[in-house]
């Protein structure tokens, strides 16, 4: 309500914005999707473990690990 009542009631400023503005704006972004996609490749296995994790598993689908070992195995991060 209070961003609203500033747009409304914004008076004009006169401001120049020069031509380097831009560019900084589109650096700017540009960097942002860079390190979201390099936070994401450095994470990939946990994004990729949780993802899957939302899905359910259908009733009686046994693991490939749970057939092999006959146990719940657990996830480890081996790299």
């Amino acid at each position: 309500m209070a961003l609203a009542g500033c747009i409304v009631l914004a008076e004009p400023s006169y401001a120049y914005l020069d031509p380097g503005t831009g560019s900084i704006i589109l650096q700017s972004l540009l960097a942002g999707i860079a390190v979201t996609i390099g936070v994401l490749r450095l994470y990939w296995h946990r994004c990729k473990a949780f993802l899957s994790g939302l899905r359910e598993k259908p009733v009686g689908q046994v693991n490939k690990d749970e057939q092999e070992f006959g146990q719940d195995a657990e996830i480890t991060d081996e790299f």
